[in-house]
C-alpha cells in the first residue's frame, strides 16, 4: 500500500475534531480526511442499524472517494455499535476509540473506581464495561449516560450555566461513588474538559480517549510499516450538512490547521 495514502476520520458531527487534532500532533506527516456527520448528528439516540448505516456510507466514501489507507471512527458510539461490521466489510485496517483504552490500565494498575459518561448508546453497549472488566475483574465501574451533553456542545454552549447544571445532574453519583478517574466515552466531552474539571475534585484523573488512540495509531502504523515520511501532507475537512458551529470549533480546535470544509451527500 502506499504510504502516502491519506487517513479517514469520521464522526458524527464535530466531536471527534479533538482526536483529530492529537493525531495531527502524533503524526505530523500524515494526511487526513475527516468527515462530520452533521446531517444526522447526534449518534447517540439513533437506533443500532442507523449508526451502522451511517458509518458503512461514510467508511465506503472515505474508501471509493480518496482511497484512504486507515479509517479511524472517532465517535464512541460507531465504535461500541458499529465496529466488528466495519472491519468484517472493508479490506484497510479501522480502528476505534474504544479498545485502545486497554492501556490505561496497564499504565494505571492501582485504579479500582472509575466512572464511565458517554451517550445512551455507548453506556448500554456496555462496550468499556466489558473491555476494562476483561483486565482487571475487581474494577468498581459506575456508567452515566449524558443525552444532553452532545447537543449542548453543539450549540457552543460549553461554558454556559446550562453545561455547568447538567454536569452536575450527571456526574453528582459518580463523584458520591467515590470514583478515581473518569473517562469521556464520547468525543465530543474534552469540549467539556474544562467546565467539569472545575467542578469535579481535583482527585479525580479525567481520562480522555484522543491522547490513547492518537499514540495506538501510531503504533499501529509503524508495525504495519504505513507511516507516511512526507512533509507534503494536508487535512480536509468534510460535513454532511453545513454548520456554521462546525467551521467555528474547526478553526478554534485545529488552530486552522485545515485546507477547507466542502459538503458532501455521502447518502
Amino acid at each position: 500500500m502506499n504510504t502516502n495514502l491519506p487517513i479517514g476520520v469520521f464522526d458524527s458531527g464535530l466531536g471527534g475534531l479533538t482526536v483529530l487534532k492529537a493525531l495531527q500532533k502524533k503524526l505530523p506527516n500524515e494526511s487526513f480526511i475527516y468527515i462530520g456527520d452533521t446531517a444526522h448528528v447526534p449518534y447517540g439516540n439513533k437506533s443500532k442499524s442507523s449508526i451502522i448505516h451511517y458509518s458503512t456510507t461514510l467508511s465506503t466514501f472515505l474508501i471509493n472517494t480518496y482511497n484512504v489507507k486507515m479509517i479511524i471512527v472517532a465517535c464512541n458510539t460507531a465504535s461500541a455499535i458499529a465496529i466488528k461490521a466495519l472491519q468484517s466489510l472493508f479490506p484497510v485496517p479501522i480502528l476505534d476509540v474504544i479498545n485502545p483504552m486497554t492501556k490505561l490500565l496497564s499504565k494505571h494498575k492501582t485504579l479500582q473506581r472509575i466512572g464511565i459518561i458517554g451517550t445512551h448508546n455507548t453506556i448500554q453497549s456496555q462496550s468499556y464495561n466489558k473491555l476494562l472488566l476483561k483486565i482487571n475483574p475487581t474494577l468498581q465501574i459506575s456508567s452515566q449516560a449524558c443525552p444532553l451533553f452532545v447537543p449542548i456542545i453543539e450549540e457552543g454552549l460549553e461554558n454556559h450555566t446550562i453545561a455547568k447544571l447538567m454536569i452536575h445532574e450527571y456526574l453528582s453519583p459518580l463523584i458520591r461513588n467515590d470514583i478515581e478517574a473518569l473517562i469521556l466515552g464520547c468525543t465530543h466531552y474534552p469540549i467539556l474538559k474544562k467546565t467539569i474539571n472545575s467542578l469535579i475534585p481535583k482527585e479525580i484523573d479525567i481520562v480522555d480517549s484522543s491522547n490513547i488512540l492518537s499514540s495506538y495509531a501510531k503504533q499501529y502504523l509503524n508495525q504495519q510499516k504505513l507511516i507516511n515520511n512526507s512533509s507534503n501532507v494536508t487535512t480536509q475537512l468534510l460535513v454532511t450538512d453545513a454548520s456554521s458551529h462546525f467551521n467555528q470549533f474547526a478553526s478554534k480546535i485545529l488552530d486552522n490547521n485545515f485546507c477547507g470544509i466542502s459538503t458532501i451527500q455521502p447518502f
